[in-house]
């Protein structure tokens, strides 16, 4: 934003001079994005429809960790990180932490999940909201 208020000061200014024409510099209006908000808040709750068709609720929490629910029953918790466009997952125990990216949202919010391998999984995410009442709504 201070970018291109100097932009249009300058431009302002130019005005007022001669009728001489002068080569404008480009000058990059871009904003760098905040590496902490980048991506947005991550922590929420999500329904992980898997391509098997079973649904998997994964709660990613503010301070890094996760828990995975199949039925009301915990599968799997662990630890997760961002790094750059991907969310890695880091599971308790013995399993290997992976990577995943994500397609573009759709209209509905849904996106399908990209494994380590740079394929997708077939498995389709959406952020959900839990109300008080513990049901969970589709996130708007």
């Amino acid at each position: 934003m201070k970018k291109f208020v100097m932009m249009a000061a300058c431009v302002a200014l130019a005005a007022c001079g001669s009728n001489e024409t002068a080569e404008v510099e480009p000058v990059d209006t871009t904003v760098a994005a905040d590496p902490a908000t980048a991506t947005g808040d991550m922590s929420g709750t999500y329904e992980v429809k898997m391509a098997d068709g079973s649904v998997v609720m994964q709660t990613v929490n503010p301070d890094g960790t996760y828990v995975d629910m199949t039925n009301g029953t915990e599968t799997e918790r662990g630890t997760w990180r961002a790094e750059g466009d991907k969310m890695c997952f880091d599971p308790t125990g013995d399993g290997a932490e992976a990577c995943y990216s994500a397609t573009a949202p759709g209209a509905d919010g849904t996106f399908t999940t990209i494994g380590p391998d740079g394929m997708e999984t077939g498995s389709t995410v959406r952020k959900i909201e839990v109300d008080a009442g513990n049901q969970m709504m589709p996130a708007e």
